[in-house]
C-alpha cells in the first residue's frame, strides 16, 4: 500500500517498483521514458497531492532507471543474503472468484504443499505444485468447474533477507540476466522479501542456473 504522501521521485519508485510491466521495460531498457510518464502521471499526482509536470516525470524515472543500471554493474552485496529455489513442476489455476471455490482453496493449502495466490479483479491465479492430490481436488469438485489449468510450469523462488529493502536492485539484475539469455518469463510477483517467478519447464532450469552463477559470483 501506498503512502499518503510523497515527493516524484519516492512515487516514481513506488509505482514502477510494484508494476512488474513497467519495472521490466525499465530495467531491461526498453521502456519509453515519456510514454511511462504519462500513463503513470495520475497515480504520481494521487501520491504527491499536487500537479506534475510531465518533464519532471521523465526526469524523475530517467534517474530510477540509471540507478538500476549502475546495480547491474556493480560488483557489491545486492545479492548478500539471498536465498533460491527451484520447483520443477508447478500448474497454473484461473479461477473466477465465487464463494464456491473457497472450499476447494482451502483444502489445497491444508496440504501445506507449496503455493501462491494473487487475486486480481474478479479472478484467483493459484500457482500450486502438480502433484496427484492437487489434481484430484481439482477434478473431482464441481466447485472449481470454472477453473482453466496450465501446465508444464516451473517455478523460481528468490528470497531476501528482511531488513535489506534491496528488491528492486535483485529485480533489476534478475531481469537483465533474463533479457540477456532471452529466457522468457510466464509470469512474475513480488513482495518485500520474496520474488516469484513463473517459467516453461523447458527454460526454468537455464534461467535457475543463470541466475545462480551470478548470485554465487558476488559471495
Amino acid at each position: 500500500m501506498y503512502s499518503q504522501t510523497s515527493s516524484v521521485p519516492h512515487a516514481v519508485k513506488q509505482i514502477i517498483g510494484t508494476n512488474m510491466l513497467y519495472f521490466q521495460a525499465l530495467s531491461t531498457g526498453i521502456a519509453n521514458y515519456t510514454a511511462l510518464a504519462q500513463k503513470i502521471r495520475p497515480e504520481v499526482e494521487k501520491l504527491t497531492n499536487s500537479e506534475v509536470n510531465i518533464n519532471t516525470l521523465v526526469v524523475a524515472i530517467k534517474r530510477f532507471a540509471d540507478s538500476l543500471d549502475e546495480i547491474d554493474h556493480e560488483h557489491n552485496s545486492v545479492f548478500d543474503g539471498v536465498r533460491m529455489t527451484l520447483t520443477g513442476s508447478i500448474i497454473d489455476v484461473d479461477f473466477n472468484e465465487t464463494e464456491d471455490i473457497y472450499q476447494i482453496l482451502d483444502e489445497i493449502f491444508e496440504l501445506g504443499s507449496g503455493y501462491n495466490m494473487f487475486r486480481t479483479n474478479k479472478q484467483i491465479r493459484l500457482f500450486a505444485e502438480d502433484i496427484d492430490e492437487i489434481r484430484s481436488m481439482l477434478s473431482s469438485s464441481n466447485k472449481v468447474a470454472t477453473g482453466e489449468i496450465k501446465d508444464g510450469l516451473s517455478k523460481i523462488t528468490i528470497t531476501i533477507q528482511s531488513g535489506k529493502e534491496n528488491t528492486y536492485e535483485v529485480l533489476s539484475v534478475v531481469f537483465s540476466l533474463l533479457h540477456n539469455n532471452r529466457i522468457q518469463l510466464y509470469n512474475a510477483f513480488f513482495t518485500q522479501n520474496e520474488i516469484i517467478l513463473i517459467l516453461s519447464m523447458n527454460d526454468a532450469a537455464r534461467a535457475y542456473e543463470v541466475i545462480r552463477e551470478k548470485l554465487y559470483s558476488h559471495q
